[in-house]
């Protein structure tokens, strides 16, 4: 019988655990094409938040497929045109990691891909601390994620009547400028937090939702893209510092203080599970990492938000292709070992109690 989308990725799960040698390749890549495959079949279109979230993990795949078919390549091998050095199985650990923690987050998705949960970490990590370039960047990155969602709704909310054409551009130029930054920065920078910044991330993939939305006049796609851009804010600020040490609460309770109230929409219906794919192994990834995400879980109307509540568990300091080999890419461990990769700019996510159980309104 052939495996569901949770079988595929709980086996991918198992063969990372044990370390992406060359053998191991095509197998863990087969089994996150089938999934992602099973999942566009599921969810064809975007109308509500579960929608968003299973095209959010649709597009995180093409990440993490990309980056496990060069976990053997040499260091400075440009994966989707940026440049992670030696830190591709960090990439691999988060973005994989990631994805459980939104089908985790989601009831409604669960009914078509629930893969298996990894524990927390006993020990919480650190947050990156930002330079300069970069606190600039975030700040202006959070705002702009929460006033474009604001400024979508404003115009749902008036009967689509409002500069619809502006705002996209505005939309475009965001998601443009996100994928620009995170890929510049390279290395560390961007293999923590390219799967929330690029335009294959979780913020192109809501603009690009805002901005369909926008333009069918789709009332539930416009309030998913919108909570999805301002709790996507909300993460990568509770991950990381400002250059002169402080956090971005402010910035994000700023950014967020004007938030409009959409308009009730009716709750998605629970989707058919996923048919059997082709590809994969045989496990179905019983022996799980230790390390971490866990998620505020959603209603039936998969109204849940994922987040980075701990570090990915680290590989080893050299975590290039030989660290993927020796270590596994979802690998046991804790969040202290995470500072040890980057020195004094561990890349971690940090512990964020509050960042996703604000709602619009």
């Amino acid at each position: 019988m052939p495996l569901t989308a949770t079988e595929l990725f709980n086996d991918a799960t198992t063969r990372e655990i044990g370390g992406i040698g060359p053998d191991q390749v095509n197998l863990i890549a087969a089994d996150l094409i089938g999934v992602k495959d099973q999942l566009s079949a599921a969810f064809p279109q975007i109308n509500n938040l579960t929608d968003l979230h299973a095209h959010v993990i649709i597009n995180q795949l093409d990440e993490e497929i990309a980056s496990v078919e060069n976990a053997n390549s040499p260091t400075g091998t440009l994966i989707l045109g940026t440049d992670l050095g030696q830190f591709v199985g960090r990439a691999i650990n988060d973005i994989h990691r990631d994805i459980i923690d939104i089908a985790q987050g989601d009831a409604g998705l669960q009914a078509a891909f629930n893969p298996t949960a990894l524990p927390d970490l006993a020990t919480p990590a650190a947050p990156f601390h930002d330079n300069a370039d970069q606190t600039a960047f975030v700040t202006q990155w959070i705002q702009d994620s929460n006033h474009l969602g604001q400024a979508a709704i404003t115009i749902e909310n008036n009967g689509f009547q409002g500069d619809i054409a502006g705002l996209i551009q505005q939309v475009q130029a965001f998601a443009a400028s996100s994928n620009a930054f995170d890929q510049s920065q390279g290395g560390l920078w961007s293999a923590r937090f390219w799967n929330e910044l690029r335009t294959d991330g979780t913020a192109g993939t809501a603009a690009a939702a805002l901005i369909e939305g926008l333009q069918t006049h789709n009332a539930g796609e416009i309030n998913a893209a919108a909570e999805q851009l301002s709790t996507n804010a909300a993460d990568v600020a509770g991950n990381n510092l400002k250059a002169d040490g402080g956090t971005y609460a402010d910035v994000v309770a700023a950014a967020e203080a004007t938030a409009v109230t959409p308009k009730p929409t009716d709750p998605p219906p629970t989707p058919a599970p996923c048919p059997g794919g082709n590809g994969g192994g045989a496990g179905s990834g019983g022996e799980v990492a230790d390390g971490g995400h866990s998620s505020h879980g959603g209603g039936a109307s998969g109204q849940g938000h994922h987040h980075h509540h701990a570090a990915v568990a680290a590989l080893p300091t050299a975590a290039n292709a030989a660290g993927a080999n020796q270590g596994g890419a979802v690998e046991h461990g804790n969040g202290a070992a995470d500072a040890s990769a980057a020195g004094s700019d561990p890349g971690a996510h940090f512990a964020h109690g509050h960042h996703f159980e604000h709602m619009w309104g």
